[in-house]
């Protein structure tokens, strides 16, 4: 009778992921917040995230490129599901709008719709990271 045994992962690939994770909330940070400086957007006030706050109000195309371009890096050199990339790209907005909202009661007033908005915006990034891991897919099946 064959006996089972549980082997525990390495600490090796588990690191990857939770690096795989961070990086694709930095990236999607990181395209939320770009386009302020690139198209020299109008500054908003908030009582935490001042430049944040900027780049969500004044979303444009130029954040769903940057969306998708960091799904798409994410899902060609990260490990996990594609989708759960693409929604870590935006993890961390409605984390900070948490943040924001319990130390001003005044902002965030519509923040149920907020979330909806930031899992719509996160499609592009999960359209990404789909892309991404299937062009890596077809990078690794085709070499000569």
């Amino acid at each position: 009778m064959a006996q089972l045994f549980l082997v525990r992962p390495t600490r090796m690939p588990r690191f990857r992921l939770v690096f795989t994770f961070a990086a694709a909330t930095l990236l999607g940070l990181l395209a939320i917040v770009a386009p302020v400086w690139i198209l020299d957007m109008r500054r908003y006030s908030a009582p935490l995230f001042p430049l944040i706050r900027s780049g969500v109000e004044g979303m444009s195309l130029l954040t769903l490129v940057f969306l998708f371009c960091a799904g798409f890096l994410v899902g060609c050199f990260g490990v996990g599901h594609p989708f759960l990339l693409g929604i870590a790209t935006v993890a961390l907005l409605p984390i900070l709008a948490i943040a924001e909202t319990s130390l001003s009661s005044a902002t965030h007033n519509l923040w149920p719709l907020e979330f909806i908005i930031y899992g719509v915006i996160s499609l592009c990034a999960v359209a990404g990271a789909i892309t991404g891991r299937f062009a890596m897919r077809l990078v690794k099946t085709t070499r000569v």
